[in-house]
């Protein structure tokens, strides 16, 4: 891939309504937030950034020599938190942010790089992202799993959790990766525009660019990453899959 000039930023808060404190939780001898830092900097990124409202977590990635910017407690998204960072960073319109959650410590860079890449090829959307095929049958009616339609070109449809009829096994399903890239113009229009009805009902963010009327670019996954640690269960499966108990 060639060369692009972006940045990380990885969201962390410390109280995770559904696993508290879990970027600091050990995995394999290190802790979730330091796992997901290491993916990170094997990608291509120009910088990486901690963005969190927590003096632990701030500790953790001094310690681990990352640049930290502490962030209000009150945002409702990991969007929003790196909207205030790039208000701090007074970073340009037109530079591209990679938004890596705190919580996905199988994130493969090469996915990182990709989806940087995929943003600054279609530079009139505003939000780039990533998705894989759903090959588990218990993942399609799995509200927790996003499923996302696209057309021919790329460009999104539609992101629901629920399948509201029956699929033909046949059917093509794919599951929303939950990594973003945006312009800092972009980022801004998004985060500065109050949460919608659309978006409340569904808990799911992506539905305010709906509204808003931005394009959201979507690509196959170069490599299927692994799961995201969001609740206890999940936790024991990434610490299976990182050689731990």
């Amino acid at each position: 891939m060639k060369s692009i000039d972006y940045i990380i930023v990885i969201p962390a808060r410390f109280d995770s309504k559904r696993l508290p404190g879990k970027a600091l939780v050990d995995i394999s001898g290190k802790t979730l937030i330091e796992h997901v830092f290491s993916a990170a900097s094997r990608s291509q990124a120009r910088a990486i950034i901690v963005a969190t409202d927590s003096e632990k977590i701030k500790q953790v990635a001094e310690n681990l020599k990352v640049k930290t910017v502490m962030t209000s407690a009150n945002h409702v998204s990991g969007t929003d938190r790196i909207a205030e960072v790039a208000e701090i960073e007074d970073w340009k319109g037109d530079q591209i942010i990679v938004n890596l959650q705190g919580d996905c410590p199988l994130m493969p860079p090469e996915n990182i790089d990709q989806v940087a890449s995929l943003l600054f090829r279609n530079s009139d959307a505003g939000i780039a992202t990533l998705a894989t095929k759903i090959v588990d049958p218990e993942e399609i009616n799995d509200p927790n799993v996003v499923k996302v339609d696209f057309d021919s070109r790329g460009r999104a449809i539609s992101f629901r959790r629920k399948i509201g009829h029956s699929i033909d096994h046949q059917t093509c399903l794919w599951r929303h990766i939950g990594i973003y890239a945006y312009t800092t113009t972009a980022l801004k229009k998004f985060s500065q525009h109050p949460r919608t009805k659309f978006e409340i009902e569904a808990r799911l963010e992506q539905l305010r660019a709906f509204d808003l009327k931005m394009k959201i670019i979507i690509e196959e996954a170069v490599i299927p990453p692994g799961p995201d640690v969001d609740t206890e269960q999940d936790l024991h499966v990434v610490r299976s899959i990182l050689g731990t108990n």
